[in-house]
């Protein structure tokens, strides 16, 4: 398994602007949050925007560290 961070292009206050999933690959890290949040259920993610994808590997870091910290109160 792998983890991947992604982040959404546009988002607003009340709605998500990334994720961090561990799936085996991207592709099944983007169908998994499709199926969790459908493209119809506008308010939660803006999937026409785009994203980015970026794969996290752990052998990366030494230290205690911060991953992301997502901020968006309304």
């Amino acid at each position: 398994m792998k983890i991947f961070l992604i982040i959404f292009n546009d988002y607003d206050c009340d709605q998500y602007d990334s994720f961090v999933v561990i799936a085996e690959t991207r592709h099944k890290a983007i169908m998994f949050l499709k199926e969790k949040y459908p493209e119809e259920d506008y308010g939660t993610i803006i999937w026409k925007s785009g994203y980015k994808t970026k794969e996290i590997k752990s052998e990366n870091y030494k230290k205690t560290t911060e991953i992301i910290g997502s901020y968006n109160a309304g």
